[in-house]
């Protein structure tokens, strides 16, 4: 059943279906939040997300397209929280931290040691949006090119190189960090 079936079903009044829009869609979306805010909040942002769309779904003017549909939310949840992260660095005069990525170190890290998946993970959270999308796309989602560039509305191209990008920044980042050592 495609996605448009599925919304179709929701505004008719059948609500379960959009439980199963939520389990297609729930990864994806919570990639692009931690993409976006590297936080332990990624998770609630995305669970906004989903409630924000099942609130909105019936002014979805073309079903088939839930997906960047769902996105467009998600990308205004992410910049509205970010938004009142900076007042609140503001007016508290304090630097918040970025909780840790722990969700990806399984694809991309692999069999490294607690430490060293500490420190690949800080690397991840410290390049930049775009090419961190692409790296938990890939290894937290286990996207193909041709998902991710559908996904983000690229061309395949474009992922490959944001990828090859986002690898050699870290490999870069890490060689630093051994030869400091």
């Amino acid at each position: 059943m495609t996605d448009g079936e599925l919304v179709r079903r929701v505004v008719a009044g059948e609500t379960a279906a959009y439980g199963e829009l939520a389990r297609r869609w729930f990864r994806r979306i919570l990639a692009m939040c931690q993409s976006r805010v590297c936080s332990s909040d990624a998770d609630d942002l995305a669970q906004d997300v989903f409630l924000r769309g099942y609130a909105r779904l019936s002014t979805l003017s073309n079903p088939e397209q839930f997906g960047s549909w769902l996105r467009g939310i998600a990308h205004n949840i992410c910049v509205d929280w970010c938004r009142d992260r900076v007042r609140q660095k503001q007016a508290m005069g304090t630097e918040h931290r970025h909780a840790a990525l722990a969700d990806i170190t399984e694809g991309l890290c692999g069999t490294l040691a607690e430490d060293e998946r500490a420190i690949v993970i800080q690397q991840v959270a410290a390049i930049p949006e775009d090419l961190r999308e692409v790296v938990l796309l890939r290894y937290y989602e286990n996207l193909t090119y041709d998902e991710m560039a559908q996904w983000l509305g690229v061309a395949r191209a474009t992922v490959n190189e944001r990828l090859a990008k986002a690898r050699a920044l870290l490999r870069i980042r890490l060689a630093k960090l051994r030869s400091d050592i």
